[in-house]
């Protein structure tokens, strides 16, 4: 039986393990997928024991070990080598990092039309966030800004352009197509509610609650919920480790929404 894992420091809690389990079941495949929660302290004792093993197939990485997994890799994909994160591992003749968080996330936008005239604001900038960057800039968005609460180097930038602060928000919510929290917490306080438009589209990428504080501030704004980037990011880690498209059926969803 093959072994897959979540690897990260709430791994304990992710759904990851209850999606991978309903595909392994309705496709009649001989694996189990559970979770590592590893400490910053005790992630290189974990990783290495895990992928010595050789009835371990894959690991699916999430917060905070997107970009410290890289150095156990023997290579990566071009996409995760570009955004510099890694979410996906398989471990076959050698050991594959791959980024599905780019594709995923944007599988959950809605048709855009004329993108180079939308105004994106994301909010966070870390492994997460920086496949949703690189997505945005390779679909056409020309006006990407980011907040965070300190001040890093963005990437995909001829020019040396750094995040802005949390402080900055107010002066560039108006006008905002989207906006997209990338954080565990709710960077927007009561005072900039006010500045950000009906028209706005509102993006969690947590997804539990499905209903974050962070969106329940904008009860009349269409939005996008945490739970469809973690569906469509697992959807091509599964055609990576098994050669299949698995489907997203009814019985599915509504297992996953009793948990959320």
């Amino acid at each position: 039986m093959k072994k897959l894992y979540v690897v990260g420091n709430r791994s304990s809690k992710s759904l990851s393990p209850m999606i991978f389990n309903y595909w392994f079941k309705k496709y009649n495949i001989n694996a189990k997928y559970s979770y590592i929660q590893p400490t910053t302290k005790n992630f290189h004792n974990k990783i290495k024991e895990v992928l010595e093993k050789k009835d371990t197939l894959g690991l699916n990485i999430t917060i905070p070990f997107k970009k410290r997994i890289i150095k156990y890799l023997n290579k990566l994909d071009v996409h995760a080598k570009k955004i510099g994160a890694v979410n996906c591992v398989t471990n076959k003749k050698s050991i594959t990092g791959t980024n599905t968080d780019w594709t995923g996330y944007y599988k959950t936008l809605p048709k855009i039309n004329k993108p180079q005239n939308k105004k994106i604001i994301i909010l966070g900038y870390g492994g997460a966030s920086h496949a949703i960057h690189y997505v945005l800039k390779k679909k056409g968005f020309k006006e990407i800004l980011i907040f965070n609460r300190t001040k890093i180097k963005i990437k995909y930038s001829i020019k040396n352009k750094y995040t802005k602060t949390f402080k900055d928000l107010q002066k560039h919510l108006s006008g905002a197509f989207l906006i997209i929290n990338t954080t565990p917490i709710n960077p927007i306080l009561k005072k900039h509610l006010t500045l950000v438009d009906k028209s706005t589209i509102i993006s969690d990428i947590v997804y539990s609650p499905k209903d974050t504080i962070f969106l329940k501030q904008f009860p009349k704004n269409k939005k996008i919920y945490g739970i469809s980037m973690l569906i469509e990011q697992a959807k091509p880690c599964f055609k990576i480790w098994f050669g299949k498209n698995p489907s997203v059926d009814e019985k599915m969803l509504n297992a996953i929404n009793k948990k959320i």
